[in-house]
């Protein structure tokens, strides 16, 4: 199933566009390329993948060996290499495993034929009708004054932002710090570019939205983490179209206003095309391992992803389908219950037209899920734990350490305390790191979709990297990939010693303020 898209080049202009391609390299780059703002581990002491902590296998499970964190970690880097060549393919800013576009159906080729060789049977790919998507044409941000100027590459619109008016637009720049109503005190903003600032872990002041009720045309949330990134964020839902901007850009930015005299405010000059794009198509991927029943667990994993998309969510797919070759080598009459695979269609492509696979996974839930004893999502589970913090005297840096970041966890809520517990338990013999407290409903992904009917079990972190084009496999430590992968085999393992009874529940009802489907949820 190949489908292409005409999406146009979504361009700066055609000198940012070579400059770019030629800085980045990315067509031929491995993925152990350095990350931008990092500090990552010294050659001349250890490599990146000698330097990880590997946690043991427990006493008695040595068949978890045959699960192998370094071969899994390499599907992590081919799916990396999907997104790559749709970004050569000449789309330089907005690139990665795009829903509908032929980056999507090569990641879908990919994974059926993943699956297929591992053993998994009834393997197909699922057509899918996607509604018109959001698809950025053409951008260019460029900021001067005092007889400076500054391109701003990094700027990177907020999914589902507006155009700007044919032509663009040239704007008075103002400076609003951290966006509360103490930093907008005296600034008139109507009609002006607003630069708000925000870093990752830090309390977000609702600057966008503020700037956006106080009038402002278009609006720039600079990103304070080291490195320049490229992020790109779910919508914003402001009348003006916001933009992601690099931390180096957007202080550079901050900097020349500084500069100017009184009365002489820096100008910013933008366009922004987008288009929605209709009859594009995407596709679920199933596979299928008979068990000795025919009551099933689903394993489910999202295949789209910004960017390399290496953690969000190329660690995810890497997992199921290390999961598929562990049980395909089983015998079937060893395995209690079927195991389906899915790998869904995506998330990414946010708003009403997203998720259109989970919604009718949802809406086919009589069908599907009437004997299933579990569902695993598996939503990033590997990401390496990093810090930010000043380089003895140099400008920050992310620090990275020597394993991966502790999880938000959900295993079927309060009401399935033995599935909690076996959980809890396979976390802790193979070394996946979690939060010491469950979530009270699954974390943000794909099992918010199914959590009121089927039991589920998701694992996840949103990181430094995350939705940025340093999220690079790199930042997928193997370690953490094998001790979650191993993880839920052993939490698979034990519910097959459960029946059906002890985890299955009726559907839960909707809160009163909720009216929409759980799956219309991201």
């Amino acid at each position: 199933m190949h489908r292409q898209s005409s999406l146009g080049l979504w361009i700066v202009g055609a000198v940012a566009v070579v400059a770019l391609t030629q800085r980045a390299g990315f067509g031929d780059q491995a993925a152990s390329a350095p990350v931008p703002g990092a500090v990552t581990p010294r050659a001349e002491l250890y490599t990146l993948e000698n330097a990880l902590l590997r946690w043991p296998l427990p006493p008695g499970e040595q068949r978890y060996a045959a699960i192998d964190g370094k071969r899994m970690h390499r599907n992590v880097v081919e799916q990396a290499a999907i997104s790559r060549r749709y970004r050569d393919q000449g789309h330089p800013k907005f690139w990665g495993r795009i829903t509908g576009t032929s980056s999507d159906a090569e990641s879908a080729d990919w994974l059926a034929g993943k699956f297929k060789a591992a053993g998994l049977t009834d393997v197909r790919i699922q057509p899918l009708d996607l509604e018109p998507q959001w698809m950025p044409q053409q951008c260019e941000v460029v900021v001067s004054g005092g007889g400076k100027t500054i391109r701003v590459e990094s700027a990177q619109p907020h999914y589902g932002a507006a155009g700007l008016p044919a032509g663009g637009i040239d704007v008075e720049a103002v400076y609003a710090g951290l966006g509360s109503e103490a930093d907008f005190a005296g600034k008139d903003v109507r009609g002006k570019a607003v630069f708000v600032f925000n870093q990752t872990g830090l309390p977000n002041e609702g600057a966008v939205r503020r700037a956006d009720d106080k009038g402002a045309s278009v609006i720039f949330e600079v990103d304070m983490l080291p490195g320049n990134m490229r992020y790109q964020a779910y919508p914003s839902g402001t009348k003006a179209p916001a933009f992601e901007v690099g931390s180096d850009e957007g202080y550079a930015v901050r900097d020349l206003i500084a500069s100017l005299p009184q009365g002489q405010p820096a100008r910013v000059k933008a366009s922004f095309e987008m288009q929605r794009v209709p009859n594009l198509k995407s596709a679920l991927v199933w596979g299928t391992l008979k068990g000795a029943n025919d009551e099933t667990i689903y394993l489910i994993a999202h295949r789209d992803g910004w960017f390399e998309a290496a953690g969000d969510n190329a660690s995810g797919v890497a997992s199921i389908i290390g999961l598929a070759e562990f049980y395909a080598k089983l015998p079937q009459a060893q395995r209690r219950r079927t195991l389906v695979f899915v790998g869904l269609d995506g998330h990414h492509n946010s708003g009403p037209g997203a998720g259109v696979g989970r919604r009718w996974m949802w809406d086919n839930r009589q069908t599907l899920f009437p004997k299933t004893a579990l569902m695993i999502n598996a939503e990033h589970p590997s990401t390496i734990q990093t810090t930010v913090r000043p380089r003895y005297g140099a400008e920050n840096a992310i620090v990275w350490s020597n394993t991966h970041m502790p999880q938000q966890w959900y295993a079927g809520g309060p009401s399935r305390r033995k599935l909690e517990t076996i959980a809890v338990n396979a976390f802790r013999q193979f070394g996946a790191s979690m939060y010491l407290d469950p979530n009270p409903r699954p974390p943000a992904g794909d099992l918010g979709a199914f959590f009121r009917g089927v039991p589920g079990l998701a694992t996840s972190e949103f990181y430094h990297y995350f939705h940025t084009d340093a999220e690079t496999p790199d930042t997928v430590p193997w370690t953490g990939l094998e001790a979650s992968t191993r993880a839920y085999a052993k939490i698979i393992d034990e519910v097959n010693t459960l029946e059906l009874r002890d985890l299955q529940r009726p559907e839960e009802p909707l809160p009163p303020t909720r009216t929409a489907s759980p799956a219309a949820r991201h």
